[in-house]
């Protein structure tokens, strides 16, 4: 079951909206203004986030810019009244992905959360299944350990944008009390997998999956 983050300070459409994502079978938390988004997103991690631009406190745009500054791997869909070029450059500066006009039919959001929340990705000779973690090129499965499967996942979960190293530890090595995580050699061995060198290492940050 897909976790969403809506937050919206209107409540007769946040119920709507609510209502339209459990109807899917999504988790969904609702909260009203852009304080309270901060403190739950500092407690966990979302698959979706839904942010109205315009709420009380922190704005949606600030919001998306925290979101990613937190190395959050979730999706980002803004919700706004009236679209202003200005503000949705800054949005998709800071990472949003998409972004849906009010008013919306039911229809149009599944469509936007269905695109972002699919379930592999694709790229040249590639297929990546994100559920069962699985790899492929041109049909054939490629060999992958337990531990390469969980960083592939979280790199392209977040394709072109640098995950921090911090971030990829605690999901590649989740639950497991190690003070030395050999973070680089696993980044090695996955980059042996490919044709090409789709891994960039961003020196003393992270790294990023570029395609």
């Amino acid at each position: 079951m897909h976790s969403v983050l809506l937050i919206e300070d209107d409540p007769q459409h946040a119920k709507i909206v609510k209502r339209i994502l459990e109807h899917k079978d999504f988790q969904v938390t609702l909260c009203e203004d852009g304080k309270t988004a901060v403190d739950l997103i500092r407690k966990r991690d979302f698959d979706l986030y839904l942010i109205d631009i315009n709420i009380p406190y922190i704005n949606g745009i600030e919001l998306v810019k925290f979101i990613k500054e937190q190395n959050k791997t979730g999706f980002i869909i803004m919700i706004t009244a009236a679209v202003e070029e200005e503000n949705f450059e800054k949005a998709y500066g800071y990472g949003c992905d998409d972004y849906i006009k009010k008013p919306f039919h039911a229809a149009e959001l599944e469509m936007r959360i269905k695109h972002l929340l699919k379930e592999s990705v694709k790229f040249d000779d590639y297929e990546f299944n994100f559920h069962s973690g699985d790899l492929f090129k041109n049909g054939e499965r490629v060999n992958l350990r337990k531990k390469e499967k969980r960083l592939l996942h979280i790199l392209l979960k977040n394709l072109n944008y640098t995950v921090y190293n911090d971030k990829i530890i605690d999901f590649v090595w989740e639950g497991e009390n190690k003070k030395n995580y050999p973070l680089r050699q696993l980044v090695n061995e996955l980059r042996k997998k490919f044709d090409k060198d789709y891994i960039k290492t961003v020196v003393g940050v992270g790294y990023r999956f570029e395609v």
